[in-house]
């Protein structure tokens, strides 16, 4: 095994996941990249969280050791292998966007992020605002200080344990990197609030999303995480 590309520990990850068109998440997708099903559908999540502690090839970054990211991903397969790909990530820093778009070519942009995490005795809340606070955009999940681990067959665990993060390089060929970490355990979601233009942030593919329920709410703990050195696919 290659030694680490980078090494962090993710914190209050919350997914909040939609169906979407099969067709729509095929067309996104490249070659040689299935789209990913669960129970014949297709999905996508919206994902905020917390990285702390990050190492870039076991080496701190000045200014990046610890940020926030809101991703929007969907779900696929490579050589058999459950991943994602993404659709579009915002972080805060306009430098780690720009290496990670010219060096990754991963679909980097940048916006405010800011997260709440309030703890009770027997609760704890997150909230993350993305962008400016007038418009309100945000994710906001309240849920169990305890924990658990979702079975192998449910809908948490496949959208949750995920192998491989898939890009196409900027290059033109397709980048395959390993992720590593123990089974996340769950919050029992007991509340979930969300406002976001999802057509504004995505393009009008998605603003479907404004007026979709939600199939699944997962709030994590979230834990240690290895990513290893992109691979380029054949």
């Amino acid at each position: 095994m290659p030694r680490p590309f980078l090494t962090a520990r993710w914190c209050d990850v919350l997914l909040l996941t939609f169906e979407a068109p099969d067709d729509l998440i095929r067309r996104l997708v490249p070659a040689g990249v299935e789209p990913d099903r669960w129970n014949g559908r297709t999905h996508v999540s919206l994902v905020a969280l917390g990285m702390r502690h990050v190492r870039l090839r076991g080496w701190p970054v000045p200014g990046f050791s610890a940020h926030l990211q809101v991703n929007f991903r969907t779900y696929v397969r490579y050589r058999g292998e459950p991943g994602v790909w993404f659709l579009r990530e915002f972080v805060p820093s306009r430098l780690l966007a720009a290496v990670a778009w010219l060096k990754f070519g991963e679909p980097f942009g940048t916006a405010p992020i800011r997260v709440r995490v309030e703890e009770q005795e027997s609760s704890v809340r997150a909230s993350y605002q993305l962008e400016r606070p007038e418009l309100g955009w945000h994710l906001t999940m309240a849920g169990s200080r305890a924990t658990h681990v979702p079975p192998p067959d449910s809908l948490e665990h496949y959208l949750k344990e995920r192998v491989l993060a898939c890009r196409v390089r900027r290059d033109g060929r397709l980048g395959v990197f390993r992720v590593e970490h123990p089974p996340w355990t769950v919050r029992e979601v007991n509340a979930v609030d969300y406002r976001l233009d999802f057509g504004f942030l995505y393009g009008a593919d998605w603003r479907f999303l404004n007026y979709a329920s939600p199939v699944s709410a997962i709030f994590s703990p979230g834990s240690e995480v290895t990513v290893y050195p992109p691979v380029r696919a054949p």
